[in-house]
């Protein structure tokens, strides 16, 4: 090759890289100004803001997917007291009825083998009246079973009036007394 056509080749060659070099500049130049551009500032401000709102909204789903677990575990609870409670009730009515029929039977032989006396009245009201309690406690157990099914906050006062169910116990056996007390 001859000096002078190498001469030419390294100018051409010279000239290329300071156009490529040029370019480039530019280019860079162009992309620095667009990376500091308000629009691309506000670009990354508001994926901030998508981050953190995001994160807030794992946490609120964790929040609610435990609350759900606590208000399964109440109704669960609940449903198990209210079972407990309906065999106790159906217990207490079946004994209920067995002092009553004896009751009958016992009144059946003491009018048979004995003078008539006279029989308290204010007695038999008061049995009346426990029967009308049993009866209003039978139907507030099942209303608060079926309350244990709509919403975990009429759980909560299901459960609170279920202890309040077991009143009938304790009025059956003022029942029992009470038929003692007009034997004797």
């Amino acid at each position: 090759m001859m000096p002078c056509q190498s001469l030419v080749w390294q100018r051409w060659l010279g000239g290329f890289l300071i156009l490529a070099v040029l370019g480039l500049s530019v280019a860079l130049i162009i992309c620095a100004v667009k990376a500091n551009s308000k629009a691309c500032k506000d670009g990354l401000l508001a994926e901030e803001e998508c981050h953190g709102v995001t994160r807030l909204l794992e946490i609120q789903l964790t929040q609610a997917r435990e609350g759900l677990l606590r208000t399964e575990v109440q109704a669960a609870t609940c449903n198990e007291t209210v079972v407990t409670l309906l065999a106790s009730l159906e217990m207490e009515k079946a004994q209920s009825q067995e002092w009553l029929s004896k009751r009958e039977e016992f009144r059946g032989k003491k009018a048979q083998g004995f003078p008539r006396r006279r029989i308290r009245r204010d007695g038999s009201r008061e049995i009346e009246e426990l029967k009308h309690k049993l009866q209003n406690a039978s139907t507030e157990v099942e209303r608060l079973r079926k309350g244990t099914e709509t919403s975990s906050k009429k759980k909560e006062i299901a459960s609170a009036s279920s202890s309040e169910a077991l009143s009938p116990l304790v009025v059956s056996v003022h029942l029992l007394l009470a038929f003692v007390a007009l034997l004797a």
